[in-house]
């Protein structure tokens, strides 16, 4: 129970990212899979062990809008927190590069401003601890940002 009390308050205070950047859309973030990373993975992609695969923390699930039925998958996003928008955001921190391996799917029961952060017409990134870490404080879970696709190359 203390475990989902924290992923909800750090949802609810990282809601959005949107740092005012030509070339960035808006969206918003949390993380999952503990420190380590390891409960992030296998996922809707089929990549298995991302440390084996060589995606290694760097990884985030994607909302239905931004998974495109798989189409989404191996895509590279750089995703940098909104200080105007959050007080979530790690001061200082630029932005982080993470693959998509990983499908963050609706949460019908909850409005999608309340905890349902991955219901359309959301564009949501759950991303692997570690990679949250370099933007967001661990206790805030959920924060405003701005995101932009860097495919098709992948650069960490």
């Amino acid at each position: 129970m203390d475990r989902l009390l924290a992923l909800f308050v750090v949802v609810l205070v990282a809601a959005c990212f949107a740092p005012a950047r030509a070339g960035w859309s808006q969206g918003s973030a949390t993380f999952y899979g503990g420190a380590d990373a390891s409960g992030t993975m296998g996922g809707a992609c089929g990549y298995g062990n991302l440390y084996d695969t060589g995606y290694g923390t760097s990884t985030a699930a994607l909302s239905s809008v931004l998974f495109n039925d798989g189409a989404s998958c191996g895509e590279c996003y750089q995703i940098a927190c909104d200080a105007s928008k959050s007080t979530s955001c790690k001061p200082g921190a630029g932005a982080v590069t993470v693959t998509a391996t990983n499908l963050c799917p609706p949460n019908w029961a909850l409005a999608n401003n309340n905890g349902g952060w991955c219901n359309p017409p959301r564009a949501h990134f759950d991303m692997s601890q570690p990679a949250w870490l370099n933007i967001g404080v661990y206790k805030a879970g959920i924060t405003q940002s701005s995101t932009r696709s860097k495919w098709p190359e992948c650069t960490y």
